[in-house]
């Protein structure tokens, strides 16, 4: 939940009227009705005449969106009350040169017009002005309030993109290991005549007199002070489990048992590879009435496809929503962050949405529904903070 920030400055437009920190600027924009900066945060407010639905909007909008900017990713998209106008709040991450951005996009219609307010900030700094970008959202108000009634089924959602393949060296898994073994170290002549040295020669990754080209001694660099990666571990549901890990900039994708690709990529596009591991893309978010399942059921559930297991009965009659989460193939995700002693568990459920695995108590372990959105800051939280 956000903490309210301190918002001592009203602005207004013909359309609407916001609180924001005495400290933001206004600014001149030419093209939008309100421009403010501030806390690398920048805030934009435009209008124009419609009179379509909120749902016909919210379509067009995740529709445009990911043709505006090459790369960028739609995160998370909710129902939002508090503008007093049907409304939806959608956030992305897009590219730029000095940086990804984090967007976050209100959209409200009054039956007269539509108003898109967008918020963007560097991706580095999504956590630190969460509350506050919260906070001047939460006091946005339409000035043209329309009645905004509860829909009984809300408008359909972009389907999810395959999860993307790293574009690296696929390497053996002894291969994989002599390769760790060399940082910091220097080559030594005897792995040349090994199986997984002449592999590594024939990649291209050590030179046939035993060089190591920059890109190599690049791709060693975090090996060789013994750093420990953030690992995202994965159980698909066929029952095959994937793993990628991250030190820094090196990305290793694959298991001990398989070897695996190694790249290195700069540590926003290990966030959006990871991204698209977990399956991240705008999905309605609701609670289950439940919070809590039996720690055994949960477990044997998040295990292999063999050992599922079905919710008891009186459960799912009481809590319809959880029954569907349950009953959908899932895609169990640890996120392991070194000097963290347990991981962050998400579930994916197919066609659904997401779902957050819990501390266990006196036999129950919590269980809620999460926004993809959230998900997504997880991983920033473990990759870039």
């Amino acid at each position: 939940m956000a903490v309210p920030a301190p918002l001592g400055t009203e602005d207004r437009t013909s359309r609407l009227t916001l609180r924001r920190p005495d400290r933001w600027r206004r600014e001149d924009a030419p093209q939008a009705d309100l421009r403010l900066t501030g806390d690398d945060v920048v805030l934009t407010v435009r209008s124009r005449p419609s009179e379509r639905m909120i749902a016909e909007e919210h379509t067009s909008l995740l529709e445009r969106l990911p043709g505006s900017v090459e790369g960028l990713r739609l995160i998370g998209c909710d129902p939002w009350t508090a503008a007093g106008a049907p409304a939806r709040l959608v956030e992305y991450v897009r590219p730029d040169e000095e940086g990804d951005v984090t967007g976050t996009h209100l959209l409200f219609v009054t039956g007269r017009h539509r108003v898109d307010l967008t918020v963007e900030r560097p991706l580095t700094r999504m956590l630190a002005t969460d509350d506050l970008v919260s906070s001047v959202l939460e006091s946005v108000r339409a000035t043209e309030p329309a009645p905004s009634r509860p829909q009984r089924e809300l408008e359909a959602l972009p389907v999810a993109a395959p999860a993307p393949q790293l574009d690296g060296t696929h390497l053996g898994p002894d291969a994989l290991t002599t390769l760790r073994s060399l940082a910091g170290r220097r080559w030594d002549p005897m792995l040349l005549r090994s199986p997984a040295g002449r592999e590594l020669v024939q990649t291209g990754l050590v030179g046939r007199l035993g060089t190591l080209p920059e890109a190599t001694q690049e791709l060693l660099a975090p090996w060789a002070d013994d750093t420990q990666p953030v690992t995202l571990e994965q159980r698909l549901p066929d029952g095959r489990a994937t793993r990628l890990q991250a030190w820094s900039e090196t990305v290793v994708d694959g298991t001990d048992e398989t070897g695996g690709t190694v790249a290195r990529l700069p540590v926003e596009r290990v966030v959006a590879f990871a991204a698209g591991r977990l399956g991240i893309r705008p999905s309605w978010t609701f609670p289950f009435r439940t919070g809590s399942v039996g720690a055994d059921l949960l477990s044997r559930r998040t295990g292999t496809a063999a050992t599922a297991p079905d919710l008891p009965a009186a459960v799912a009659e009481a809590d319809p929503r959880l029954a569907r989460f349950w009953a959908a193939p899932w895609t169990v995700s640890s996120i392991r962050r070194p000097g963290r002693p347990a991981p962050v568990v998400v579930v994916h459920a197919e066609g659904i949405g997401f779902a957050r695995v819990g501390r266990t108590e006196a036999g129950e372990t919590a269980f809620r529904s999460d926004s993809p959105a959230n998900v997504y800051r997880s991983l920033v939280r473990a990759l870039l903070v």
